[in-house]
């Protein structure tokens, strides 16, 4: 069952707002626990069309969590993730890694996750005032977003952007009158661009936790309720997720930094937890190729086909590299032209048109080469250029080589 819908890419694109200065708590949080587990029915409605999910569902703030089934009929028994990074357990014991978070997980995020946060951020307090009947204390960040916290739970029940307009506001509460401990429940109504959502939020056994959140938009909506919440004493595992994450962030940093050594050093170790990561077999056929090893590069280029069969970036990469190894060019050039028939973009048609001059074959290599020079922007000329210089000497075509030479000088020039 897959639930990916327009609602859900926008909560994964949701930017919670956040204050500047020290990052010293000014509120003291709502939440006193750190781990905890509840039953839970996860709703998805679209078009009339109604699925939902039981299970049990655990958290250990302020990013593990972990969902699992209850329905055999699924194909998946149990989800576990930490930040962005998700393990997915299979019936058949099998576990698939993700790279972007799932639906409970980022709803649970988006809404009672943007309350905990609330009064970890850096704000200037402003006075007490009421809200729905309830006293507050506003606080104000830096670029002027607001919060209001009732003093008596220090829960937000108010929040607006810099712009004035609500992000989050009271809908409703309920007060303990035959016990006389104060308010038992909230009902917070959250407003952004392309969604709203609701929030209720209740106390048990002293402690606070969601009771149900909703999100929806134009075509959908996901409604998430838990029950039986439980204090756990012990927090989740998730050693794999986290050091996923880890090599993930160390890995960019050192592709990034131009570490190539370094990047094959950390997405190695991270393929032997995922071996189907994509991006880690691109990053790594850069890597490999930057430091002169080719073989390293053909290998990776080669896994990513393996994963992404036909895929044209990997084609024509592949490609490319044979062409510099001078090495399979008959393969080479079939590669090349499959990717180009996919996807006739500039630095294909660039990568088939060395081909053909690296096999001598200058009339197809010129027209391969002038197709990708009517194509290309500025940063992808230089290389065409050269190409076109290489075919045209070949050629014994000094003229024309010539106004190549002049052309790449001039973009040389006004770099």
């Amino acid at each position: 069952m897959r639930f990916r819908t327009g609602l859900y890419l926008a909560l994964m694109g949701f930017l919670v707002y956040s204050c500047f200065g020290t990052g010293q708590a000014a509120v003291p949080s709502f939440v006193d626990y750190h781990s905890a587990s509840a039953d839970l029915t996860w709703q998805y409605i679209s078009n009339g069309v109604e699925q939902h999910v039981v299970g049990v569902f655990s958290v250990t703030l302020p990013d593990k969590f972990s969902l699992r089934i209850n329905d055999p009929t699924f194909a998946w028994q149990r989800i576990n993730g930490c930040g962005d990074q998700i393990a997915v357990f299979l019936k058949g014991g099998q576990i698939e890694y993700k790279y972007e978070s799932v639906q409970p997980f980022t709803v649970y995020q988006a809404l009672f996750g943007e309350l905990i946060t609330a009064g970890s951020k850096a704000v200037a307090y402003l006075g007490d005032e009421m809200v729905g009947g309830r006293l507050v204390a506003r606080y104000q960040c830096a670029d002027s977003v607001t919060y209001w916290f009732d003093q008596e739970t220090n829960i937000p029940l108010r929040i607006t952007d810099e712009s004035g307009h609500n992000i989050l506001s009271l809908r409703q509460y309920q007060v303990d009158a035959y016990h006389k401990q104060g308010v038992e429940f909230f009902t917070l109504a959250v407003k952004r661009e392309n969604w709203s959502g609701t929030i209720r939020i209740g106390k048990i056994e002293g402690h606070w936790f969601p009771l149900e959140l909703s999100v929806n938009d134009t075509q959908s909506e996901i409604v998430i309720s838990f029950e039986n919440w439980r204090i756990d004493q012990q927090p989740l595992a998730l050693k794999d997720l986290e050091q996923l994450g880890h090599l993930l962030v160390q890995g960019d940093a050192a592709a990034q930094q131009g570490d190539h050594q370094q990047a094959i050093y950390y997405y190695r170790q991270l393929l032997n937890i995922d071996p189907y990561y994509v991006p880690a077999y691109k990053q790594l056929a850069l890597s490999y190729g930057s430091i002169g090893s080719y073989l390293g590069a053909v290998e990776n280029y080669q896994q990513w086909l393996m994963l992404e069969p036909g895929h044209p970036a990997a084609m024509n990469n592949l490609a490319y590299t044979y062409m510099l190894m001078k090495s399979n060019l008959a393969q080479a050039i079939s590669l090349a032209y499959q990717a180009v028939s996919l996807d006739p973009q500039p630095s294909f048609l660039d990568t088939l048109g060395y081909g053909y001059y690296l096999v001598n074959d200058y009339d197809k290599a010129l027209y391969y080469l002038l197709q990708a020079e009517a194509k290309a922007g500025q940063q992808e000329l230089p290389e065409i250029y050269d190409h076109l210089i290489l075919v045209y000497e070949a050629m014994n075509d000094q003229a024309q080589a010539g106004l190549y030479r002049d052309k790449l000088l001039v973009l040389n020039v006004g770099e």
